[in-house]
């Protein structure tokens, strides 16, 4: 009996420990957004709300939509609300600081976003 015990265990960790690594690619769970509070929305920002709206880098199937209260959502190659943050616009850079822990800056050059994943272009 306690050595079906300690196989049932291990089987189970063991699937759960594969579940765990098969969200890293978009799941249900991982593209829901995350849930507003009043401590976690940014203080307005005049030049962040200038750049709310959907921007568009066709060749990539990304686009991303920034929202006037500094929060961003990417959809990303058919796979809405890939990742979410938001964001902080200083001078010409804008800074996607997305709830995975990982920062991704881009330029504003007139009426375009420079990313390294390529140019995007505001969506009307």
């Amino acid at each position: 009996m306690k050595r079906r015990m300690t196989m049932a265990t291990a089987v189970a960790s063991l699937a759960l420990a594969l579940l765990a690594g098969c969200g890293s690619e978009g799941s249900a769970v991982e593209t829901a957004a995350p849930p507003a509070s009043s401590s976690e929305t940014p203080d307005a920002d005049p030049d962040a709300a200038a750049m709310r709206g959907d921007w568009e880098i066709t060749a990539e199937d990304y686009v991303l939509h920034l929202e006037d209260d500094g929060r961003f959502v990417e959809d990303f190659q058919g796979i809405v609300g890939f990742r979410t943050g938001t964001y902080e616009v200083d001078g010409d850079t804008i800074s996607l600081v997305g709830g995975d822990g990982n920062t991704d800056k881009g330029t504003i050059a007139g009426e375009t976003l420079e990313f390294t994943l390529g140019t995007a272009t505001r969506l009307e």
